[in-house]
């Protein structure tokens, strides 16, 4: 079962920036989503929105090369559980 944040971050991608689902994986390296450097902080803006969350750069900087979709997931998961705490 896919976990809430990875599905809400799929569907960020194919409607608002027409990555096709199948290249959509939590192993999935931004750098490999074909996002400029540009739409790429867009990516991370929206993401941010969409979770009513502010994403620190210590916790995810979008350039660093190797960050994957999972790792987006894990830091959306723990910002998420300090609101809620």
């Amino acid at each position: 079962m896919q976990r809430e944040s990875f599905i809400t971050i799929t569907s960020l991608l194919t409607q608002k920036f027409n990555t096709p689902a199948d290249n959509i994986s939590e192993q999935t390296e931004l750098t490999q989503l074909g996002l400029d450097s540009l739409t790429l902080m867009e990516f991370v803006f929206a993401v941010e929105d969409k979770f009513n969350i502010r994403i620190p750069e210590e916790k995810l900087d979008p350039r660093n090369a190797g960050v994957n979709l999972g790792q987006v997931c894990d830091v959306i998961d723990e910002l998420k559980s300090q609101v809620k705490a």
